[in-house]
């Protein structure tokens, strides 16, 4: 059976050209590479030289302010900061010694005083303490040897002063070093 002529005039003909896959991909890279070009001129062109003379405006200040600034106050400043700067990591790498403070304030008679504190070797403290009675003394080294933090006491000297009316003894504490690290503050 043969096709009818309509049929065969209609397959004949060239179908009208639709845009496929290719062309929208194509379409929407070329996009995106114009909107690059345009943001790349934009930023090099135009933000480029505005952070230049936002650089040069600051540097013009700088400079104002360094030549209204006198050379020994500056030299002045530098030591000044130097100073802070010194005493702010002397004070942040010295927690052990502070911690040491609270935890004697804790751990002091109420009759006893302390006069004189040496610290050494990161972990020994010797100190030059009064107290009212002598029972007071022997009850300070009593809870000195008690806390957990000490390793060792060593009483030296004690002597009764009579100026005062009181009992001079020097101690010498070894605390244990993973103790004064944990120290509360």
């Amino acid at each position: 059976m043969a096709l009818p002529q309509q049929v065969i005039d209609r397959l004949s003909k060239e179908p009208p050209k639709t845009p496929g896959w290719s062309f929208n991909v194509l379409s929407f890279a070329g996009g995106i590479f114009f909107i690059t070009i345009l943001v790349y001129f934009g930023l090099t062109l135009g933000y480029g030289p505005y952070l230049d003379s936002q650089i040069g405006k600051l540097n013009i200040q700088i400079n104002t302010l360094a030549n209204s600034v006198a050379t020994d106050d500056q030299a002045k400043l530098v030591t000044f900061y130097s100073q802070i700067t010194n005493i702010k990591n002397v004070l942040a790498n010295h927690v052990s010694a502070s911690r040491f403070f609270s935890w004697l304030e804790k751990n002091t008679e109420a009759n006893v005083y302390f006069s004189r504190l040496t610290f050494s070797s990161g972990n020994q403290f010797a100190m030059v303490g009064f107290a009212k009675t002598e029972a007071d003394v022997n009850q300070q080294v009593a809870i000195f040897e008690e806390a957990p933090e000490v390793k060792n006491v060593s009483l030296s000297v004690v002597s009764f002063v009579e100026t005062n009316g009181l009992w001079q003894f020097s101690i010498t504490l070894i605390m244990d070093p993973a103790s004064v690290l944990r120290m509360p503050q």
